[in-house]
Protein backbone atom coordinates (compact mmCIF):
# COMPACT_ATOMS: atom_id res chain seq x y z
CA UNK A 1 0.00 0.00 0.00
CA UNK A 2 1.84 3.42 -1.02
CA UNK A 3 1.65 5.99 2.05
CA UNK A 4 -0.32 9.11 1.36
CA UNK A 5 0.49 12.55 2.10
CA UNK A 6 -0.35 13.90 5.37
CA UNK A 7 -1.06 17.55 3.95
CA UNK A 8 -3.07 16.81 1.24
CA UNK A 9 -5.22 14.60 3.06
CA UNK A 10 -8.49 14.72 4.94
CA UNK A 11 -7.24 15.31 8.63
CA UNK A 12 -9.03 16.25 11.41
CA UNK A 13 -7.20 17.68 14.39
CA UNK A 14 -8.12 18.34 17.74
CA UNK A 15 -6.40 21.84 17.75
CA UNK A 16 -8.83 22.47 14.90
CA UNK A 17 -11.84 21.86 17.25
CA UNK A 18 -10.51 23.30 19.54
CA UNK A 19 -9.54 26.82 18.37
CA UNK A 20 -12.88 27.33 16.75
CA UNK A 21 -14.51 26.53 20.11
CA UNK A 22 -16.22 22.45 19.24
CA UNK A 23 -14.43 21.28 22.98
CA UNK A 24 -15.61 24.17 25.88
CA UNK A 25 -14.84 22.91 29.25
CA UNK A 26 -17.80 21.18 31.39
CA UNK A 27 -20.52 18.77 29.89
CA UNK A 28 -21.73 19.98 26.15
CA UNK A 29 -22.68 19.14 22.73
CA UNK A 30 -21.59 20.93 19.78
CA UNK A 31 -21.76 20.05 16.50
CA UNK A 32 -20.24 21.52 12.93
CA UNK A 33 -18.44 20.30 9.97
CA UNK A 34 -15.41 20.95 7.69
CA UNK A 35 -15.00 20.60 4.33
CA UNK A 36 -11.67 19.55 2.44
CA UNK A 37 -10.55 21.24 -1.20
CA UNK A 38 -7.99 20.11 -3.32
CA UNK A 39 -7.60 21.65 -6.52
CA UNK A 40 -11.17 20.57 -8.02
CA UNK A 41 -11.87 17.66 -5.47
CA UNK A 42 -13.84 18.04 -2.47
CA UNK A 43 -14.89 16.30 0.51
CA UNK A 44 -16.71 17.37 3.86
CA UNK A 45 -17.96 15.57 6.97
CA UNK A 46 -20.28 16.60 9.64
CA UNK A 47 -19.81 15.78 13.19
CA UNK A 48 -20.72 16.19 16.84
CA UNK A 49 -18.57 16.40 19.80
CA UNK A 50 -19.18 15.35 23.81
CA UNK A 51 -17.28 16.61 26.37
CA UNK A 52 -17.85 14.79 30.04
CA UNK A 53 -16.77 16.28 33.08
CA UNK A 54 -17.30 13.05 34.81
CA UNK A 55 -14.46 10.30 33.63
CA UNK A 56 -12.86 13.07 31.85
CA UNK A 57 -13.29 11.47 28.36
CA UNK A 58 -16.07 12.12 25.46
CA UNK A 59 -16.29 11.23 22.40
CA UNK A 60 -16.68 12.52 18.39
CA UNK A 61 -19.07 11.05 15.90
CA UNK A 62 -18.50 11.29 12.60
CA UNK A 63 -21.30 11.53 9.67
CA UNK A 64 -20.06 11.60 6.04
CA UNK A 65 -20.97 9.33 2.59
CA UNK A 66 -18.32 7.88 1.10
CA UNK A 67 -18.64 6.33 -2.57
CA UNK A 68 -17.43 3.43 -3.76
CA UNK A 69 -14.94 3.66 -7.06
CA UNK A 70 -16.55 1.18 -9.13
CA UNK A 71 -20.01 0.89 -8.27
CA UNK A 72 -20.59 4.74 -7.58
CA UNK A 73 -22.78 3.54 -4.95
CA UNK A 74 -23.16 5.85 -1.45
CA UNK A 75 -22.82 4.01 1.91
CA UNK A 76 -23.79 6.62 4.76
CA UNK A 77 -21.56 6.63 7.85
CA UNK A 78 -21.96 7.44 11.26
CA UNK A 79 -18.42 6.88 13.14
CA UNK A 80 -17.45 7.38 17.42
CA UNK A 81 -14.44 8.20 17.92
CA UNK A 82 -13.29 8.47 21.57
CA UNK A 83 -11.67 11.61 22.69
CA UNK A 84 -9.14 11.41 26.17
CA UNK A 85 -7.99 13.82 27.89
CA UNK A 86 -4.26 14.83 29.63
CA UNK A 87 -4.05 17.26 32.15
CA UNK A 88 -1.51 19.95 31.67
CA UNK A 89 0.91 21.43 34.17
CA UNK A 90 -0.70 24.95 35.13
CA UNK A 91 -4.49 23.53 35.03
CA UNK A 92 -7.19 22.49 32.58
CA UNK A 93 -6.60 19.75 29.99
CA UNK A 94 -6.13 18.74 26.64
CA UNK A 95 -7.90 16.84 24.59
CA UNK A 96 -6.29 14.08 22.32
CA UNK A 97 -8.07 11.26 19.88
CA UNK A 98 -8.03 7.51 20.85
CA UNK A 99 -7.08 5.62 17.89
CA UNK A 100 -10.05 3.24 16.93
CA UNK A 101 -8.34 0.77 14.22
CA UNK A 102 -6.85 -2.52 14.22
CA UNK A 103 -3.58 -3.65 12.71
CA UNK A 104 -2.63 -6.86 13.09
CA UNK A 105 -5.66 -7.89 14.80
CA UNK A 106 -4.91 -5.58 17.48
CA UNK A 107 -6.28 -2.62 19.03
CA UNK A 108 -4.62 0.67 17.86
CA UNK A 109 -5.67 3.17 20.75
CA UNK A 110 -2.76 5.43 20.18
CA UNK A 111 -3.32 8.97 21.53
CA UNK A 112 -3.23 11.17 18.50
CA UNK A 113 -4.22 14.80 17.70
CA UNK A 114 -4.97 14.33 14.11
CA UNK A 115 -7.06 11.32 12.56
CA UNK A 116 -7.13 11.02 8.62
CA UNK A 117 -9.58 9.25 6.97
CA UNK A 118 -8.42 5.71 6.19
CA UNK A 119 -11.39 4.09 3.24
CA UNK A 120 -13.82 4.64 4.92
CA UNK A 121 -13.02 4.66 8.63
CA UNK A 122 -10.64 7.71 10.44
CA UNK A 123 -7.64 6.87 12.68
CA UNK A 124 -4.52 7.55 13.62
CA UNK A 125 -1.30 8.50 10.64
CA UNK A 126 0.60 5.38 11.40
CA UNK A 127 -2.83 3.20 10.92
CA UNK A 128 -4.22 5.29 8.21
CA UNK A 129 -0.30 4.51 7.00
CA UNK A 130 -0.13 8.63 5.94
CA UNK A 131 3.60 10.40 5.72
CA UNK A 132 4.74 13.94 6.21
CA UNK A 133 6.13 15.79 2.81
CA UNK A 134 9.44 16.12 3.75
CA UNK A 135 9.76 12.17 4.49
CA UNK A 136 9.36 11.65 0.85
CA UNK A 137 12.76 13.75 0.24
CA UNK A 138 16.14 12.27 -0.03
CA UNK A 139 18.19 13.59 2.30
CA UNK A 140 20.13 15.96 -0.48
CA UNK A 141 17.12 17.58 -0.98
CA UNK A 142 15.46 17.66 1.96
CA UNK A 143 14.75 21.76 3.15
CA UNK A 144 13.61 20.67 6.74
CA UNK A 145 12.89 23.90 8.58
CA UNK A 146 14.78 26.21 6.57
CA UNK A 147 12.59 28.10 4.22
CA UNK A 148 12.48 31.14 2.89
CA UNK A 149 9.31 32.20 5.27
CA UNK A 150 10.68 30.46 8.11
CA UNK A 151 14.30 32.34 7.40
CA UNK A 152 12.33 35.55 6.79
CA UNK A 153 10.64 34.97 10.24
CA UNK A 154 13.96 34.53 12.20
CA UNK A 155 15.54 37.66 11.06
CA UNK A 156 12.57 39.41 12.02
CA UNK A 157 12.73 37.98 15.59
CA UNK A 158 16.56 38.82 15.81
CA UNK A 159 16.13 42.97 16.44
CA UNK A 160 19.33 42.94 17.99
CA UNK A 161 21.64 41.59 16.15
CA UNK A 162 25.07 42.12 18.09
CA UNK A 163 25.71 42.45 21.50
CA UNK A 164 29.14 43.56 23.13
CA UNK A 165 30.76 42.55 19.36
CA UNK A 166 28.92 39.29 19.09
CA UNK A 167 25.70 38.06 17.47
CA UNK A 168 23.04 37.13 19.59
CA UNK A 169 21.13 33.65 20.27
CA UNK A 170 18.51 34.42 17.52
CA UNK A 171 20.74 36.63 15.19
CA UNK A 172 22.77 33.50 15.12
CA UNK A 173 19.89 31.22 14.01
CA UNK A 174 19.24 33.07 11.30
CA UNK A 175 22.51 32.71 10.00
CA UNK A 176 22.20 28.88 10.32
CA UNK A 177 19.05 28.68 8.65
CA UNK A 178 20.32 30.87 5.66
CA UNK A 179 23.39 28.78 5.38
CA UNK A 180 21.29 25.84 5.67
CA UNK A 181 18.97 26.86 3.08
CA UNK A 182 21.81 27.95 0.84
CA UNK A 183 23.62 23.98 1.17
CA UNK A 184 20.65 23.25 -0.14
CA UNK A 185 20.49 24.83 -3.29
CA UNK A 186 23.92 24.51 -3.74
CA UNK A 187 23.44 20.65 -3.65
CA UNK A 188 19.94 20.35 -6.19
CA UNK A 189 21.92 22.88 -8.15
CA UNK A 190 25.46 20.13 -8.28
CA UNK A 191 22.68 17.39 -8.86
CA UNK A 192 20.60 19.30 -11.74
CA UNK A 193 24.40 20.42 -13.29
CA UNK A 194 23.21 23.67 -13.57
CA UNK A 195 26.80 24.66 -11.86
CA UNK A 196 29.23 24.49 -14.23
Amino acid sequence: MTRKIAEISNGLSVFFLKKHGFLPQGDSWRNGGIKWTWDDWQSNIGFSVQTQTDDNSGYIELTYAVTDGQSDEKTEMKYKIKLVTTSCNYGGKRYWFECPLTTNDEYCGRRVGVIYSVGKLFGCRYCANVAYRAQFESGKYRVGSSTKPNIQDALTEATTRYYNGKPTRKFRRYLRLRERLEIMWAKIAEKLDIIQ
